[in-house]
């Protein structure tokens, strides 16, 4: 038969936050709500019922007891005075960081206005969520990036601000170029490139020689996140090197959607020949079909742009040289 413990709400939710693998004080007040003196107090309730205990690196670790036992939510003990939170009053530290906060910031951002160490700010950011006063990006690590309640500014995670932040300006690039330079493994950065392409931050825009093609948004390239001195990941090698292929793609660019046998007049390229350049150049992105009717002409997609652009470059840099 398992062990029924009672426990105050406060209790509760903290034991649900190690329940979830959350081992560090201040992450245990951030995802139980709490400020860092309830915290201390629930935490301490847990170690005296022998449910929770913390090691030498003031990491908080369940009993088995803590692990299976069933939980009983007590009904909160009638006080004289205030409701809990109710006119609470913050402090002027956090009163200041409150200030502080006329637009989004990283919570590393606050220590020299503020004046106090970095555990300092992580304590007030994990009062001012309690109160629900501001919001945070990151439950891992509370006070990274961080913004008043009402402000609707989008917050980016570590992950995400460092995936973001490896893009080139204006050139698309593929993820495995991404990966080096976020230093993080090709699965996470695959799966952080999905959530910014949800957020429309990054778009994907064609196929290179060695995975699929994104780009950032303009929304992404303005996102305030989005670092001026992080390194940015290289250009992936051209999908595309031939001089027929910057004709064909200039055709375009000029004369606007063409059918494919009008191309192939146009340039003299043999039918055989530019039936199977385009059906390549749709493949990778490069072009696409109009419409979906029968001989419907081909157009330049934004990739396609993008790869004649520099293949223009790169035929004006060896001619210079």
């Amino acid at each position: 038969m398992r062990d029924v413990i009672s426990l105050s709400p406060t209790e509760a939710a903290c034991l649900t936050a190690l329940r979830c693998g959350t081992t560090r004080k201040a992450r245990i007040a951030f995802q139980a709500h709490l400020d860092p003196r309830q915290t201390d107090q629930a935490l301490e309730g847990l170690a005296a019922l022998d449910i929770a205990t913390v090691d030498g690196r003031r990491t908080w670790h369940l009993t088995r007891m803590g692990e299976t036992a069933d939980v009983l939510i007590a009904p909160p003990v009638g006080k004289r005075g205030r409701e809990p939170g109710q006119g609470w009053h913050v402090g002027p530290a956090a009163t200041r960081l409150l200030a502080l906060l006329d637009r989004p910031r990283h919570g590393a951002d606050l220590r020299t206005p503020l004046g106090v160490t970095r555990e300092r700010v992580r304590q007030l950011v994990v009062t001012l969520f309690a109160r629900d006063l501001i919001r945070a990006a990151d439950v891992v690590s509370p006070s990274f990036a961080i913004a008043r309640k009402e402000d609707p500014a989008l917050l980016l995670c570590l992950d995400q601000e460092r995936v973001l932040s490896a893009f080139p300006e204006t050139e698309a690039t593929t993820l495995s170029k991404i990966a080096l330079v976020a230093a993080k493994g090709r699965t996470r950065v695959a799966a952080t490139a999905e959530s910014l392409r949800g957020l429309g931050l990054i778009e994907k825009t064609g196929v290179a020689t060695y995975g699929d093609l994104y780009r950032l948004t303009p929304d992404g390239a303005a996102h305030w996140q989005r670092s001026a001195d992080k390194p940015r990941a290289a250009l992936p090698t051209p999908p595309f090197r031939s001089a027929r292929v910057r004709e064909v793609l200039s055709h375009l660019e000029r004369e606007g959607p063409t059918r494919t046998r009008d191309i192939g007049h146009r340039l003299d390229i043999p039918q055989t020949s530019i039936n199977a350049l385009m059906q390549c150049l749709k493949r990778k992105g490069a072009v696409r079909v109009q419409s979906d009717a029968r001989h419907a002409p081909h157009e330049l997609t934004r990739a396609g742009r993008a790869v004649l652009a520099r293949m223009r470059r790169e035929a004006k840099g060896a001619a210079a040289a």
